[in-house]
């Protein structure tokens, strides 16, 4: 490491009380903040480290000191910090990303209340966390966050116990929903986004005109690409979506026609198999405008 840093880490240690329990610290340095880690390698009667950091000036004694601040804890007898029980990132790869995530929080908020400028603010934790968590609501996130970020201490016991079950966090238990937030919806669909999860959505005899649809489309409407979206199924020929179809609810099936050139557009409302043959004399129609105006013949 060159001077300047040498001298920044020699000062992290002093600050941390940790300088004569380590014996080397080992640096490399890295393109982004976002690879910097530490690796710590105890030895008999000292502790050896590794430090990976971001060459660049921006927070570097923050970000060095919260490097450094992992060590610490795992040095300090009252978090008690047990390699064994740690989680392992190829067995549990969920419960060790929340785990890392825990004690990331608790690191950083601490830099926040000494008041040493960090790379890792309150507002980028919050983000980082509340992007993890997408089985819960913003706000029950983000409630989450600011328990675990204006905690003044952790033992590495409580850590585990977070990440292998979050809703120790909470004090209270969330308010009943009468449905699922937005988000959470979004993210669990986005997470199994196929043509099926739509047609599911429907019951027969609907699903089979739905599916009765999508085979026709496919097979008479020649190079035209079917595909999923968060709202329903999408027809589109060349770069042109000349079709949109919905499941809205059990019994509700919609379709819309796009018009050539895209003045305006068809809906049709779909209840019921009858409407089957007309519909697909739609389908087909619209494709063969879209189709010859391509140029195709």
């Amino acid at each position: 490491m060159n001077g300047e840093t040498k001298l920044l880490v020699d000062q992290a240690l002093t600050a941390l009380g940790i300088n004569r329990a380590i014996r080397h610290t080992f640096t490399e340095t890295t393109d982004s903040p976002w690879k910097e880690s530490i690796h710590v390698k105890r030895k008999k009667d000292h502790v050896d480290t590794k430090l990976t950091y971001w060459h660049d000036d921006n927070c570097l004694y923050g970000r060095l000191y919260r490097l450094l601040l992992y060590v610490s804890d795992v040095l300090d007898p009252a978090f008690g910090y047990d390699s064994i029980k740690a989680p392992k990132q190829d067995e549990q790869p969920s419960v060790w990303e929340l785990y890392k995530q825990i004690w990331g929080i608790y690191v950083d908020g601490r830099l926040e209340r000494q008041a040493i400028p960090n790379f890792y603010t309150r507002d980028i934790r919050r983000n980082l966390f509340v992007d993890l968590r997408k089985d819960l609501a913003w706000d029950e996130a983000s409630a989450v966050f600011h328990t675990l970020w204006t905690r003044e201490a952790f033992t590495h016991r409580e850590i585990l116990q977070y990440a292998e079950s979050l809703d120790k966090v909470l004090r209270t238990e969330p308010e009943p929903r009468q449905h699922k937030p937005f988000e959470v919806e979004v993210n669990e669909f986005h997470r199994g986004l196929t043509v099926r999860h739509h047609l599911e959505k429907l019951a027969p005899p609907l699903r089979d005109v739905a599916s009765e649809i999508l085979s026709f489309t496919a097979y008479n409407c020649k190079g035209t690409l079917i595909y999923p979206v968060y709202f329903g199924i999408r027809f589109k020929y060349e770069r042109k979506v000349f079709a949109e179809l919905i499941a809205s609810g059990e019994n509700r099936l919609l379709l819309t026609l796009t018009a050539f050139h895209g003045d305006g557009h068809t809906t049709y409302e779909i209840t019921d198999p009858s409407q089957l043959q007309d519909v697909q004399k739609s389908i087909k129609d619209a494709f063969t405008i879209y189709r010859l105006d391509s140029g195709d013949q």
